[in-house]
């Protein structure tokens, strides 16, 4: 006889919130046990109990009141959840643990998965832009493959500003080395109260990310599949091929020719000329033949696979991306695969087993990766008087031999792979309550390879002939290989308790250890007698080169913090770390950062607790120090040993046995000064939390001062020395600014809604730079703002000879027509002298906001953001004629320009200068002339997507299915020309808005 099955008995029902709106995801767990489920899409569930025996069901949920239900003998529970009493309640990650968010003392900010993932952005980074008050997320390019920088609370020195990010707890080189679907959270460490913990590393600030877990009772598998087209969101545009050569001759003659070199009548004929016979009178549209693409493909595919049982909880994803261009060879594509595992070994001990692997490949043109040509530019400033491809269907000799089509199509091609692999091994011991011991070690390996491939192309005649032109003197092929192991291991101990429901302590003691090393070798050859084979045994040996290199660094650091309120009201918290970098000679690569802060729950005292409106109001304010120990060189490269006097190699000539030979040798080039060591940044910061009309309403404000000293500067040493100028720890950095956060989120009947804003502002100014300068078009000086704008303040325009007269000019050749510039220090010249602060490059009040809606099944989704206040300075790709003497006339400058054949009136009204090539330097000189404002807003996302009820689809074993429709970056408004996007840069890759379509599928 076998053995007797145990009798079970089925439970239904439906889990909804007080509005009767659907809560899928619901944790529902048997007391005292692993087994649960978890409800669906519609909110419904099903579990199977053991019949005749008492249990009691845990009903939990984000954002929502846990509940206890002893079902008895019901074979049907619904259940109704409770939002939180406070949305301050959620949990929140800071640095090596959790804190609920109504505990903070620190600057924290945070946003979730939907923040995130729901911005349809394939990077993390700039799916942040306009996220988080007091971050700046910049970009000035929409290639394939591009992201976004950050910075945290403006300039923090003149060197590394970018945040540190930790991604579970574990350092990472890049934000973007996540897949914005595996994001759970994301937090910012503002200041240095919070960013303390980091020591030498948080000076910049830290940003936290959290990956997704399985939670106990889910089981899914889901597909996501999006395709998406992008197109530039603004285009130059330039004149045809007669205008071309008309205002070509203007700046001839006024450059002293007595005529241009294009006769009249050849320009009146030329489109016949043309059409007759266009390999010699060519009119070519070289943005329309490099551009050959108005919409670039975008598309994603993303695997997620859940289960959590009792013992073992396992999320794995796999997702890949790939984004193409405008034009021919460029793409990127991206693979990442994530797997978290979570192992309950037994009550006391459990473990956290991830693995994550990352492999990216960046495909470009002929040196576009690695020697700097840029198809975008070449599109633009070649002129039509140019050919591209003869009748015959050759590539034409374009200008001497520049054609950048035929760069595109046979120059050749550029690759950069990357591969990432890399894991977290966590073990946490629980011996007594209240006491947690972790142990974590975490290794991340690189390979990276490069192929860089340029190949020689020689042009045909047009009559098909070959031709003796060539566009470079040979055809060369560069390998790299590279690999770096990193190590970070942790030992952490934490204990918490609560005492005579009163006071609560929490503290955490750690260790930790960083390890990084590099490796990296390179070989080229050139001289390929088959130029359709890049391998690099088919170069010439006698024109081949190799090179190689190598670094380490390490970190070693003690780490500490103390937590303690009274009856969540009074909050009191101290952090230490101390740290030892081998960036810093041994007696000076210690240094130890201290933070405090504090809180007080006002709204815990008897006199507000029966104010009704106000549902919660803390005041909190800190102070506390960190570091940054990410040096730079004189070349702008990581500096890993600067302490140490390093030989640089290099080659030279040498008279040998009768002859010149170049040889190899190598020499101190930089004086070493050992006792460097790190930059420090204290801040100090007061805020309010607070949340009204039943946490309807909720505010988040602070205001800070943040001041960096011992930033290293170049300082100057006598030059009978020989050497290059030594860092040394001498400058300070001045911020001020402040933050503020606003959020509303209600529901009507089953219509659930939220709006979100945050405005913020950072002023960086110069301290004391012991006389050190870094000048040019932007400026840092004692007294200046960060990279501020510095040049001549501006009159206008010369409109006759006898303004000229007397009149101070800045170049000896300068005409009516050219800019006129005021003498500042009145000596009657126009000279560097005369230049001056003109205001602040970098962006100020930067906001960000989103609105969202959800109604049965339907859901809705907005995002905006922008800056207020910033001065850019106009491309010189829509202001400037001919560059290099030759190229592209703007048509944003018809009519526009001032012009010996306008009328008086007309030249008043012009807003350029003249045609001139001589007169370019002194009028495109740096000045408020060319400075206009950046302010801009942009509709950064719209998202609308529609859920299918479970109903329809539950006979095909389908959980749910979501269709969307989504746009990034479709609308913006600013000052700029139409021309010109706010945020590209100058002959850059275009941003690009993003039309998509997507769905998502769940079994």
């Amino acid at each position: 006889m076998g053995p007797l099955l145990a009798q079970v008995r089925q439970l239904t029902g439906k889990v909804t919130d007080e509005g009767a709106k659907d809560l899928p995801g619901v944790s529902i767990v048997i007391k005292g046990t692993q087994r649960g489920t978890v409800t669906d899409t519609n909110g419904d569930y099903t579990l199977a109990l053991p019949d005749g025996e008492a249990v009691t069901l845990t009903f939990s949920f984000v954002g929502y009141q846990s509940q206890d239900i002893t079902p008895g003998t019901q074979t049907k529970l619904n259940v109704t959840l409770k939002q939180s009493d406070n949305a301050l309640s959620e949990v929140v990650v800071v640095g090596y643990g959790t804190q609920k968010k109504k505990d903070l003392t620190g600057a924290i900010s945070s946003i979730g998965a939907r923040d995130v993932g729901g911005r349809q952005t394939l990077q993390v980074s700039d799916a942040l832009q306009g996220s988080v008050a007091g971050v700046s997320v910049t970009r000035s390019s929409g290639a394939p493959g591009s992201g976004s920088s950050i910075l945290i609370r403006g300039i923090t020195t003149i060197g590394t500003n970018s945040p540190l990010v930790i991604v579970d707890g574990v350092p990472v080189a890049s934000i973007d080395n996540v897949n914005p679907g595996d994001v759970e959270n994301i937090t910012v460490l503002k200041d240095a109260a919070s960013a303390a913990i980091y020591g030498s590393r948080g000076a910049a600030g830290v940003i936290l990310v959290t990956t997704k877990r399985a939670k106990s009772g889910q089981g899914s598998l889901e597909y996501t599949y999006e395709y998406g087209v992008q197109r530039a969101t603004a285009t130059p545009e330039y004149v045809g091929v007669q205008d071309y050569m008309r205002y070509f001759n203007e700046q001839a003659v006024n450059d002293g020719a007595t005529a241009g070199p294009f006769a009249d009548a050849y320009v009146a004929s030329y489109p016949d000329s043309n059409r007759v016979n266009p390999d010699r009178f060519p009119n070519t549209d070289w943005q329309k033949a490099i551009l050959t693409r108005k919409s670039a493909p975008r598309q994603r595919h993303d695997l997620v696979f859940t289960m959590g049982t009792g013992k073992i909880k396992t999320k794995a994803s796999l997702g890949y991306a790939s984004s193409g261009a405008f034009y021919d060879n460029r793409s990127y594509d991206r693979y990442l695969f994530r797997v978290n595992n979570d192992m309950q070994v037994n009550d006391k001990i459990s473990v956290n087993l991830d693995v994550f692997y990352k492999r990216t490949t960046n495909k470009g043109n002929g040196n576009e990766l690695s020697g700097g040509y840029n198809p975008i530019y070449e599109a633009r400033v070649m002129p039509p008087i140019y050919d591209d491809v003869y009748q015959n269907g050759k590539l034409a000799v374009g200008k001497d031999g520049r054609n950048p089509l035929a760069q595109l199509r046979e120059g050749g091609f550029t690759r950069q792979l990357s591969n990432q692999l890399g894991g977290r091994m966590q073990f946490n011991y629980k011996p007594v309550n209240g006491l947690t011991l972790t142990a974590l070690v975490a290794p991340v390996f690189d390979f990276d390879k490069t192929k860089y491939f340029s190949r020689q192309i020689r042009f045909t005649n047009p009559d098909g002939t070959m031709g003796t032109v060539m566009n470079q003197a040979r055809t060369v092929l560069s390998e790299g290989r590279s690999e770096s192991v990193t190590i970070n291991g942790q030992v952490l101990a934490n204990y918490a308790r609560e005492f005579n429901n009163a006071h609560s302590i929490d503290i955490l003691a750690g260790f930790e250890e960083n390890y990084r090393s590099l490796e990296s070798m390179g070989a080229s050859r050139s001289g390929f007698a088959l130029t359709g084979f890049p391998y690099l045994n088919s170069g010439s040996t006698e024109l081949r080169d190799n090179s190689g290199s190598a670094n380490e660094s390490g970190l070693h650091s003690f780490f500490g913090r103390l937590q303690y309120n009274f009856k969540s009201k009074y909050f009191v918290q101290g952090n230490l770390r101390s740290d030892l970098s081998s960036r810093f000679a041994s007696q000076y690569r210690k240094a130890v950062y201290p933070s405090v802060s504090a809180g007080w729950t006002v709204s815990e005292e008897q006199f507000l607790k029966s104010t009704r409106w106000l549902s919660f109001l803390k005041l909190r304010g800190s102070w506390g120090e960190a570091g940054n120990e990410r040096l730079l060189d004189k070349d702008g490269n990581p500096a890993y040993y600067p302490y140490m006097a390093t030989i640089d190699f290099s080659t030279a000539l040498f008279y040998q046995n009768g002859g010149v030979v170049p040889l190899t040798g190598g020499a101190q080039q930089v004086y070493a000064v050992e006792n460097i060591s790190w930059e420090t940044s204290r801040t100090a910061d007061i805020g309010l939390d607070a949340a009204f009309l039943n946490d309807r309403l909720t505010l988040a404000a602070d205001y800070y001062k943040k001041t960096t000293t011992n930033i290293l500067l170049p300082l100057d040493i006598p030059l009978y020395m020989g050497y290059d100028k030594p860092n040394q720890n001498a400058g300070t950095l001045n911020v001020r600014g402040w933050e503020l956060e606003l959020g509303w989120r209600d529901r009507i009947n089953k219509l659930n809604y939220s709006v979100s804003a945050n405005l913020s502002d950072a002023k960086s100014t110069v301290g004391d730079l012991k006389g050190t300068e870094f000048r040019g078009d932007q400026i840092v000086r004692n007294g200046s703002q960060y990279n501020e704008w510095f040049g001549y303040i501006s009159n206008g325009l010369f409109q006759t000879v006898d303004e000229i007269k007397g009149a101070p000019v800045l170049n000896v050749t300068t005409k009516p027509g050219d800019v006129r510039y005021v003498d500042v220090n009145q000596d009657g010249k126009i000279t560097t002298d005369d230049k001056v602060l003109l205001g602040g490059a970098l962006p100020r009040y930067l906001y960000g906001g989103n609105l969202r809606a959800d109604y049965e099944g339907f859901d809705v989704g907005l995002t905006f953001q922008g800056v207020a206040k910033k001065l850019s300075r106009l491309s010189s790709e829509v202001t400037q004629p001919f560059a290099e003497a030759f190229g592209n006339m703007p048509a944003e400058m018809v009519g526009k320009f001032w012009s010996n054949n306008n009328t008086p009136d007309q030249n008043l009204k012009a807003t350029y200068p003249r045609l001139s090539r001589t007169s370019n330097a002194a009028n495109y000189a740096l000045s408020d002339y060319w400075l206009l404002s950046g302010a801009y807003f942009r509709l950064k996302n719209i998202t609308m997507g529609y859920t299918l009820k479970q109903d329809v689809l539950k006979k095909t074993g389908v959980q749910s299915l979501r269709l969307y429709l989504s746009a990034n970056d479709v609308f913006s408004l600013s000052k700029f020309p139409k021309y010109l996007d706010p945020e590209s840069g100058s002959y850059s890759y275009p941003i690009v808005a993003t039309f998509m379509a997507g769905a998502t599928i769940r079994f």
